[in-house]
């Protein structure tokens, strides 16, 4: 990619960087695009996913140029496998949708198998495709972006199923503690640091950690399995920052229980919310609670509602949901939730479009909007 083909990634990371001067900044735009990449580039999953991690990254470029979007969160992998697959957790690939764990016969079965939690090295698994796929950003962008990871919570869901994990919170805490020590101490921790001296741009990692959210998880076991773990893991690393995120159900929560899971959320310095958690308590509650703990507010627009909403209802949804998280102090993050393969381009540039109008400095409910082109 020329310097002026790069052009455009100048300006998008100049949008996030200008953050820092809130409220003197407009709203950065984010996204999770999984799905979409391999669909709006006609390519197969499984060679975007598996075979080849340069046009991964050319891929990611192209789309990222063509929504208008500043930043992709996670590097849009399938970054819940990495870490199972390099221990000897079996993948499956397909060409029509994103690679999972194989669910039929987990890695773990019983205590008898711990010992093959371990790192492999970075010749196992796809750990040589992630370097390649991170070189090649780097080259096409003048990025230097670590990939994210899969938290320990949502790790041992995929070693061990959500199902069991889960029973042994209750039944058997004492192998999943062990279940716990295992992942961060031979697993997590030593494939990030071996990685960090692989690829540039480790600052902090980023972790993934959706099997963490309520209901699925009460907020007793966050607070046994899920935090700690967290904690233990930013300690092995030596002093890394660790972000945990993708985590959503404040809504599926009692008063109470919103007050403990959201001073979790709070850990990170900043407060994200998603759909449909956003509309549930609303834009302006959510902002509320940033101000009040003076927290960065990241809020997550509704992948359904993008896909199933007119052009116009969307653009009435995000210029509420920009116009009532930007009504504070603290910086304000809008973000599109996983865009569905499928969405059609007109929705993702529109809604791309009303939260550039209505996230710009000085803009109010009275700002005209022009459909994009």
């Amino acid at each position: 990619m020329s310097n002026e083909q790069k052009c455009f990634v100048l300006q998008r990371t100049k949008n996030l960087q200008e953050i820092a001067a809130w409220p003197n900044s407009a709203v950065p735009i984010a996204a999770q695009v999984n799905e979409l990449i391999p669909e709006l580039c006609k390519v197969p999953y499984d060679y975007l996913y598996r075979d080849s991690g340069s046009a991964m990254a050319e891929c990611t470029a192209l789309v990222w140029e063509y929504t208008g979007i500043d930043s992709f969160r996670g590097t849009n992998l399938d970054v819940y496998n990495f870490e199972a697959e390099s221990t000897g957790a079996k993948i499956n690939f397909y060409k029509g949708h994103i690679p999972d764990v194989d669910r039929n016969h987990f890695f773990i079965q019983s205590e008898d198998d711990l010992d093959k939690i371990r790192f492999n090295g970075l010749e196992s698994g796809r750990i040589p495709y992630l370097i390649e796929f991170s070189k090649r950003q780097n080259e096409l962008c003048g990025l230097e972006q670590f990939p994210a990871f899969c938290a320990p919570w949502s790790l041992a869901c995929n070693l061990y199923g959500y199902e069991n994990v889960v029973m042994d919170a209750v039944g058997d805490p004492e192998f999943l503690h062990e279940l716990f020590r295992r992942i961060v101490d031979d697993l997590s921790a030593p494939m990030i640091l071996a990685l960090a001296d692989a690829i540039p741009g480790c600052a902090a990692v980023s972790l993934v950690d959706a099997w963490a959210s309520p209901p699925m998880v009460s907020v007793d076991m966050i607070e046994e399995f899920v935090d700690p773990y967290l904690k233990r893991l930013a300690e092995k690393l030596g002093g890394i920052p660790v972000r945990d995120a993708g985590v959503w159900g404040i809504s599926k929560l009692n008063e109470n229980d919103q007050k403990r899971f959201i001073q979790f959320l709070l850990r990170n310095g900043s407060l994200s919310v998603y759909d449909p958690d956003v509309e549930a308590l609303t834009p302006e509650y959510c902002r509320k609670l940033a101000t009040e703990n003076n927290s960065m507010l990241l809020l997550g627009y509704s992948t359904s509602h993008l896909e199933s909403a007119s052009l116009v209802e969307i653009v009435e949804q995000v210029k509420r949901y920009v116009l009532a998280g930007k009504k504070g102090p603290t910086p304000l993050l809008f973000f599109l939730n996983n865009i569905g393969p499928f969405t059609p381009v007109e929705k993702i540039h529109t809604a791309v479009a009303a939260a550039r109008t209505y996230g710009a400095q000085g803009a109010d409910e009275n700002t005209p909007f022009m459909m994009p082109e």
